[in-house]
């Protein structure tokens, strides 16, 4: 061999082999071939920038839209029963039934004076109080100039002693002026910062439908969701609130109690829905009022949610589908064009399953950074709407649904790799050898 070949011969020699030590090595172990697919991945990505982004593009939607979907449900969710579960205590609610025929039919039976005292009777010990709400939810309100809209309920002081509302500033009022048509109330603190702070509004009155209380507290409460503000509300002694409404037609009752947490709640409840079956006399059929609590209210939410949750997968699954068709394109065009590489791999020794797992953990790898960026995209997605909605409660990410879109993805990135790592692994050395 003359001296002017030797370098050349000597480079075609080492090139192959830093190709092929990328695979082989004397026993490759896990962490060596990891390595090696990821490298592989990113050559992948450089060598088909544009199909490879789009598929990953396209599995990042699909966990985007698993880890927005889960987000919102759960901060709905969390937010509603929070109300539930404030200071320690539970809360179980009775209400009329607000079922759609009711509603439309105009026959709500509403609940009553006697339906008060039998809960009262039933839970002698513990806190009961009722909350009687005017009107709807946007009742037009004013202090001074300014004018907004709120939710009115009037109630015993009974209530504040449930926990449900939080005194952040102000005092609350006294029994003594809470009595009868007492005229103190309670506004929530969204309500006080739209009429001028919470500065503003303390030892003002407030103009409601015809009458006026003197602010002496703000509160909070649980927050918004459904689009409906918990803390856009005045809380008003109950006798001016029966006063606003003479004949009781604008007026809806509730009835709320409030347990420890030892007590068995669910029990309650369903103790208490007997006798008020008594109570109003119904007999077979549904019933005409709803006992709520915490598990009962995260139930129906649950199964409310879950068509919803499915319609949104179902369409998910359609963009994993596309997004495995776009990773099974680049893949097998990355086989096609590395079949030497593939060919010189097998010639220095690597076995068909070295080859094959290469090949497999870079689909792998490909979706895993598409599943990453779709969590980074989903959960920015969930806080931007409800930063921006009062629908869906209080901003959350759930960690679950971006565990289950990454766990999707890189499940879409084995069974997508599966036939074009097993085509790697097939090819015939010889004739890879002889491919330009």
């Amino acid at each position: 061999m003359n001296a002017s070949t030797r370098p050349a011969d000597t480079s075609s020699v080492r090139a192959p082999q830093r190709v092929a030590a990328s695979a082989v090595g004397a026993a490759p172990g896990a962490w060596f071939v990891l390595g090696e697919a990821f490298q592989a991945a990113l050559r992948q990505l450089r060598s088909f920038p544009v199909g490879t982004a789009i598929a990953m593009l396209s599995v990042a939607l699909g966990v985007a839209g698993i880890v927005s979907v889960a987000s919102l449900s759960e901060g709905l969710s969390r937010t509603l029963v929070r109300s539930f579960e404030s200071m320690g205590r539970q809360v179980l609610i009775v209400r009329s039934d607000p079922s759609y025929e009711s509603l439309v039919l105009g026959r709500a039976n509403r609940l009553s004076e006697r339906d008060l005292r039998v809960v009262a009777a039933a839970f002698a010990r513990r806190p009961v109080a009722p909350l009687l709400r005017y009107g709807a939810f946007n009742n037009p309100v004013a202090l001074g100039a300014r004018k907004s809209s709120a939710a009115i309920y009037g109630t015993t002081l009974d209530y504040f002693r449930l926990g449900e509302v939080e005194l952040i500033a102000g005092v609350w009022p006294s029994r003594q002026d809470w009595r009868g048509s007492g005229r103190q109330c309670l506004l929530g603190r969204s309500l006080a910062a739209e009429l001028g702070g919470t500065a503003a509004v303390l030892g003002r009155d407030l103009s409601l439908a015809a009458r006026s209380c003197r602010v002496v507290g703000v509160v909070k409460g649980a927050g918004s969701a459904l689009g409906f503000d918990a803390e856009r509300l005045v809380v008003a002694p109950i006798g001016l609130v029966r006063a606003m409404d003479a004949d009781g037609s604008l007026s809806d009752l509730e009835i709320h109690a409030g347990f420890s947490g030892d007590d068995d709640i669910e029990a309650i409840g369903r103790r208490l829905s007997t006798q008020l079956r008594k109570q109003r006399h119904v007999v077979g059929g549904e019933d005409d009022f709803i006992v709520v609590t915490a598990q009962r209210l995260r139930c129906y939410l649950d199964d409310t949610l879950a068509s919803v949750r499915a319609g949104l997968f179902l369409l998910m699954a359609v963009v994993f589908a596309v997004a495995a068709l776009g990773i099974g394109n680049v893949m097998v065009s990355g086989v096609n064009a590395r079949r030497r590489e593939i060919a010189i791999k097998r010639a220095i020794g690597a076995s068909r399953a070295n080859v094959f797992l290469e090949f497999l953990l870079e689909a792998v790898i490909l979706t895993g950074f598409g599943g990453v960026l779709g969590v980074v995209l989903g959960a920015a997605a969930a806080l931007a709407i409800t930063s921006g909605s009062s629908y869906f409660g209080e901003p959350t990410v759930s960690w679950s649904g971006c565990l289950f879109g990454v766990v999707t993805a890189l499940l879409v990135g084995l069974s997508t790799g599966v036939w074009p790592a097993a085509r790697a692994a097939r090819l015939d050395p010889v004739a890879g050898l002889h491919h330009h």
